[in-house]
């Protein structure tokens, strides 16, 4: 596996991820146009385009970019970067870099970034505040083209020096309130959503093929 990838997918045999209902780290992306600027897809003629007004801020993202995470120097910024070409080459599972805006999330200790997929669709990037053998590594997560209105979203656990602890965070199209969710435990999760983003922070996870379900109160 390239760096790259090893650092974006981080470190795979230390984590386990839940994107989209599935074991995994990065969902293909095949979406609708979003708003926050560049050329996507056409959207479907019978329904107006999910917008997310995130992608349209004008706020520095204050996610360093780096060429590639294959070499380290001691003077590379501090904390979370993202490296500005995919692992594969062409590979459309990537974010857009130049449309990368960072999220205002209500759980402490987090930090979480909202972007365009290279094909067309929405993606959030996580950083839970933890380090891993020296660096920050971040998590990946597009949406598919159905589940556009749905938004992307990842869960981590096993997270070092955190046992027990169980992140999830996501963005949902403009208009949506909250999201629902139901966990491992059959309870039932319900989380406010800001500015397109939510973040949950607990000790059970999802359960297994459950995806956060968005909810509008207007």
């Amino acid at each position: 596996m390239a760096p790259d990838a090893a650092f974006v997918r981080r470190l795979l045999s230390r984590r386990k991820y839940l994107v989209g209902g599935m074991i995994g780290v990065i969902a293909v992306t095949v979406a609708l146009l979003l708003s926050g600027g560049g050329t996507a897809a056409t959207a479907s003629p019978s329904s107006a385009a999910p917008t997310y007004s995130a992608l349209a801020s004008a706020e520095p993202s204050g996610l360093p970019l780096v060429s590639s995470h294959s070499k380290r120097e001691a003077g590379d910024p501090v904390g979370p970067t993202f490296p500005v070409q995919p692992p594969r080459e062409g590979d459309e599972n990537w974010p857009v870099i130049s449309s990368i805006r960072r999220l205002h999330l209500e759980a402490q200790g987090l930090s979480a970034w909202i972007a365009r997929s290279v094909a067309g669709g929405v993606c959030v990037i996580l950083y839970d505040g933890v380090s891993v053998e020296g660096v920050s590594p971040v998590d990946l997560s597009c949406s598919s083209p159905e589940g556009l209105e749905r938004g992307a979203s990842v869960e981590v656990s096993e997270i070092p020096g955190e046992p027990g602890e169980v992140v999830a965070v996501g963005v949902v199209p403009d208009g949506v309130d909250s999201v629902s969710q139901t966990m491992a435990d059959g309870s039932t999760s319900t989380t406010p959503v800001v500015g397109n983003a939510w973040a949950r922070v607990g000790d059970v996870a999802a359960a297994p093929g459950q995806e956060p379900t968005p909810t509008s109160e207007g």
